[in-house]
C-alpha cells in the first residue's frame, strides 16, 4: 500500500495531487527544526526534539484504516485516530515534551493525565508497534532516533514544551498549506518581509526631529528629547527586562520604538511586538508607528492583531491556506506586530494550536508592554514569571512602559516571578516635575459627596474660572465609575445646557464613540463650551485634552490616567509659568448611598479605592501623582490585599496541566457576547448592507468590516433583552441588535425596557 498524508478535492483516488505521508513527515521535521533554530540558535536539543516531533507526529497515519478512510472506504472512525501512536513512540524514546506536542497537535496541548491516557489507549502503543515497520521502511531516519530524556524541570520544562509545540504546529500548518497551494495550482506564498531596523530607525529619528519643531512648549520639547536620548543610550545594553517610566506627554511610545529598533539591530533580534491593553491605544499608536517608520498602509511589514480581526461566527469558509491574514494572525511572521494584552498574554498561557503557533516567533524579539499597570493583580505572579523566563531563556527583551510602574518586584512574588527591571530614564532627568501639567484637589471626607446637580454646578464654575484666566475652552471632562452614573449625569447636564454636552461609554459602539470624540475635539479647538461625561474607557489612552477634569473616587492608577486627559500638551500655565490644569477628585452621593449600583463589582477595583482611601486620604496624606515613590507605595500596599496568583496557575504549570492553565489564565473573564448594532439611524442602511454581505459570504473580511458597529452585552443583559436581538442567520452565532439605540447614550438598557413595556 502507498501511504498518504493528505488528499485533494481534484482527485478522489491517489494521484499527483495527493501528498505522500513520508514527504509530509520529512517536510514537517525539517520546518520544525528550522523554527527551533530560529527561536533559539544555541539550543541544539530543541532543534533535535522538533525534528523528532515532525517525523513522529502523524505516525498513526500508517495504519491501514486511515489509508482506507482517505480512499473513501467505510472505516470505524476510532480506528483512524493517528496522533496517539506518535505520542506513544515519543514516550518510548523518553522525550516527554515531544509526546505532549504530538498529543496536542490537533486538539491542543493536553493535561498530563490526558497524554498518559492517549499513550495507553488502543490507538497508542499498540498502533505504534503495528505501524513501525512500514514507517521505518519509508523513513529509515526513524531508526536514528535515540532516547532523549527531558533535561528541564518545573516551569522551565513547561515553557520548553510550549515552544516545541509551537515549532511543530507551525511546521505542520505550513507544509499542509504549501501542499494545498501546489495541488490547487497556486503560486507559493511570498516570504515574510524582512526586518529593516536600522533603516526604520533613521526614518523615525527624522520624524521625531520634525515633531519637535512643531512642539510649542520648550520644556516639553526638552523633556521628550531627554527621553529619546535615554532610550537610544540604553539600547546597546544586553537583552533583558527594562522599565520606561515616563509621565503623560513625555513621548514614550515613539521613544520606546526607537529603543526597540536600535536594540534589535544591535542584538540581531527578529521582530518588535508592541502590546497595549485597549483598542483605543492600539489604533492611535498603530498609526503613529506606521507614520514614524514611513510604512505604506498596505505593507505586511506591520501586522495589527486584535479581537475585531477575528470572526465571531462559525461560518468562515475561507481556506486558511488561501488567507494570508490568517497565517499572520496565527504565527506573527512579520517584523512588526501591534497587538492587545489579551492576544499576547493569553497566547503565552494558551493550549490551542491557533494561539500557540506564534510562540516560537516571540522568542528573540523586543516586546514593548505599554500601560503595563493594567495587568490584573491576581495574574501578576504567573505573568511576571513568564516574562522573566522569556527574557532569561529565550533571548527576549521586555520594555515595561507606563507612568505608574506596578510593584512587579513585590515581596509576595518568589524568585522565579520577581522582575528586576533596569530603568531606562536616569533619576536626574526629573521628568515628573518637569512635565507636571495639573494641580490636584482631593475630597475631604464622605460628607463632601456631591449629587449630580451639585457636580454640574462645580463643572460650570471651575471651567468658567479657567476660561476667564487662561482663555482655555469653557470645558470640563468628568469620569465616573459606572454606565448608570454616566447616563444620569449626562441627563443632568443636558437639562442645564442645550448644546455642547456629550456622553461616552461602552454602551456605544466604536464608530459612535469615535464620532463623539471627533465632535468633542472640534469644540475644544473652537474654544466653545464642551462638557463630556465618560466612564473609565476614556482613560485607556484616548488622546484628548481638557483644561479641567473631574474624577469620581477610584483606584489611584485610574485617577492618574484620568489626569492624563487634563492639560495634556502642557499649554495651560499662568503668568509665572506655573501649571494651571485642574483635576478634582470627588465622591458621588449616588455611590456613597448605593455602591452596588454605582461602583464596579471587580474586587481589585474596590481594593484599589480602599487602599487609596485608607492608606492615604484617611491617613491625612494626599498622594502625589507625580511622585514615583507614592505610586510604588500604593501598588505595594494594594498587592498585599490579595493573592497575586489567585487561580493557582503556577502550580498547574509545574504539573504540566496545559488545558487547566489555559482555562485559568483569562485577562478578561467573558461575561456576555458582542452584538452588531443595526438601529443607529445614520448607519442603518450601511450596516444592513454589511450584514447581507456576511450572510452571503461569512469571511473574516466581512466580520472585520462589522467591528465598528459591535459592542458587548453582559450575560444578564443578553437574557433580559433577548427579544431585541437575533443571530445574523441560522448558521452564524453573531447576534444583531434590533432594539432602540439612542443618538447620545447608545444602547440604553433602560430605554429598551421602557419600549418593551409600551
Amino acid at each position: 500500500m502507498d501511504f498518504y498524508a493528505h488528499t485533494h478535492e481534484s482527485q478522489a483516488q491517489p494521484g499527483s495531487t495527493w501528498q505522500p505521508l513520508s514527504d509530509h513527515l520529512r517536510s514537517v521535521a525539517s520546518l520544525g527544526r528550522d523554527n527551533a533554530i530560529a527561536a533559539s540558535p544555541g539550543i541544539n536539543e530543541l532543534a533535535d526534539s522538533a525534528w523528532m516531533a515532525g517525523l513522529l507526529h502523524d505516525l498513526g497515519k500508517y495504519r491501514p484504516e486511515f489509508q482506507q478512510m482517505l480512499r473513501g472506504l467505510p472505516v470505524q472512525r476510532e480506528r483512524t485516530y493517528h496522533k496517539q501512536a506518535g505520542a506513544a513512540k515519543a514516550h518510548e524514546f523518553r522525550d516527554v515534551a515531544v509526546a505532549f506536542a504530538i498529543a496536542g497537535h490537533h486538539g491542543g496541548l493536553p493535561n498530563r493525565t490526558d497524554v498518559e491516557s492517549a499513550i495507553l489507549s488502543p490507538n497508542g502503543r499498540e498502533v505504534a508497534a503495528q505501524v513501525w515497520r512500514d514507517a521505518c521502511r519509508e523513513l529509515p531516519e526513524l531508526q536514528a532516533i535515540k532516547s532523549r530524556p527531558l533535561g528541564q524541570r518545573g516551569l522551565q520544562a513547561e515553557l520548553w514544551t510550549r515552544f516545541l509545540f509551537s515549532c511543530l504546529v507551525d511546521a505542520d500548518w505550513r507544509d499542509t498549506a504549501a501542499h494545498e497551494r501546489r495541488a490547487s495550482g497556486l503560486a507559493p506564498e511570498l516570504p515574510p518581509v524582512p526586518m529593516e531596523a536600522e533603516k526604520w530607525l533613521q526614518h523615525l529619528l527624522s520624524i521625531l526631529t520634525e515633531k519637535a519643531k512643531q512642539c510649542a512648549e520648550q520644556h516639553v520639547r526638552d523633556a521628550r528629547q531627554d527621553v529619546l536620548t535615554a532610550c537610544l543610550n540604553a539600547a546597546a545594553s544586553p537583552v533583558g527586562i527594562y522599565s520606561l517610566t515616563v509621565p503623560t506627554g513625555g513621548g514614550k511610545t515613539l521613544a520606546s520604538l526607537a529603543f526597540a529598533l536600535k536594540h534589535a539591530a544591535t542584538h540581531g533580534l527578529r521582530r518588535i511586538i508592541y502590546v497595549a491593553p485597549y483598542l483605543t491605544i492600539l489604533e492611535q499608536n498603530e498609526q503613529a508607528i506606521r507614520s514614524g517608520l514611513g510604512l505604506d498602509p498596505e505593507t505586511t511589514a506591520l501586522f495589527a492583531h486584535h479581537s475585531p480581526s477575528d470572526p465571531s461566527g462559525k461560518g468562515d469558509h475561507q481556506s486558511a491556506q488561501n488567507d494570508a491574514s490568517v497565517r499572520l494572525a496565527e504565527n506573527w511572521d512579520a517584523p512588526l506586530i501591534v497587538t492587545t494584552n489579551v492576544q499576547f498574554f493569553e497566547s503565552l498561557f494558551s493550549n490551542r494550536t491557533s494561539r500557540c503557533r506564534k510562540l516560537q516567533n516571540i522568542a528573540r524579539s523586543v516586546v514593548i508592554l505599554d500601560e503595563c499597570q493594567t495587568l490584573p493583580p491576581d495574574l501578576v505572579a504567573p505573568t511576571c514569571g513568564m516574562l522573566r523566563q522569556l527574557a532569561a531563556d529565550w533571548s527576549t527583551t521586555m520594555v515595561l512602559c507606563t507612568a505608574t510602574q506596578p510593584a512587579f518586584g513585590h515581596e509576595q512574588l518568589n524568585d522565579a516571578e520577581r522582575l528586576s527591571a533596569c530603568e531606562i530614564i536616569p533619576p536626574q532627568a526629573n521628568l515628573f516635575q518637569r512635565l507636571k501639567r495639573v494641580n490636584m484637589v482631593w475630597p475631604n471626607g464622605a460628607d463632601t459627596a456631591l449629587d449630580w446637580n451639585e457636580l454640574v454646578d462645580q463643572m460650570e464654575k471651575e471651567a468658567g474660572k479657567l476660561h476667564r484666566s487662561t482663555a482655555a475652552a469653557p470645558a470640563a471632562l468628568v469620569v465616573v465609575n459606572s454606565r448608570r452614573a454616566a447616563r444620569e449625569l449626562f441627563t443632568a447636564l443636558q437639562q442645564r445646557f442645550e448644546q455642547g454636552v456629550f456622553h461616552l461609554s461602552t454602551s456605544m459602539c466604536p464608530a459612535h464613540r469615535t464620532q463623539t470624540l471627533n465632535a468633542v475635539r472640534q469644540r475644544l479647538m473652537q474654544k466653545r463650551r464642551c462638557f463630556l461625561v465618560s466612564t473609565q474607557l476614556i482613560e485607556a489612552g484616548v488622546d484628548i485634552d481638557f483644561p479641567v477634569v473631574f474624577r469620581e473616587l477610584a483606584p489611584l492608577e485610574a485617577i492618574i490616567q484620568a489626569a492624563g486627559r487634563c492639560n495634556r500638551e502642557g499649554r495651560l500655565r499662568d503668568s509665572d509659568g506655573l501649571t494651571t490644569g485642574l483635576v478634582i477628585v470627588f465622591r458621588s452621593r449616588a455611590a456613597v448611598t448605593e455602591p452596588r449600583k454605582y461602583f464596579p463589582p471587580d474586587r481589585w477595583y474596590q481594593a484599589g479605592r480602599s487602599t487609596l482611601e485608607n492608606n492615604f486620604l484617611n491617613a491625612g496624606r494626599l498622594p502625589r501623582i507625580d511622585a514615583p515613590a507614592d505610586i510604588a507605595e500604593y501598588y505595594t500596599r494594594l498587592y498585599h490585599t490579595g493573592s497575586l496568583d489567585q487561580p493557582g496557575i503556577q502550580n498547574a504549570r509545574v504539573n504540566l496541566q496545559f488545558a487547566d492553565v489555559a482555562d485559568k489564565y483569562q485577562l478578561i473573564r467573558q461575561d456576555g457576547a458582542s452584538v452588531v448594532v443595526s438601529t443607529w439611524p445614520p448607519f442603518q442602511e450601511h450596516v444592513e448592507q454589511l450584514l447581507r454581505a456576511v450572510r452571503r459570504d461569512p469571511c473574516r473580511a466581512g466580520f472585520r468590516a462589522l467591528a465598528p458597529w459591535q459592542l458587548n452585552l453582559r450575560t444578564h443583559e443578553l437574557h433580559e433583552h433577548r427579544r431585541s436581538m437575533a443571530p445574523i442567520c441560522d448558521h452564524l452565532d453573531q447576534l444583531v441588535w434590533y432594539g432602540p439605540y439612542d443618538e447620545h447614550l447608545g444602547l440604553n438598557p433602560e430605554a429598551a425596557d421602557q419600549l418593551l413595556l409600551i
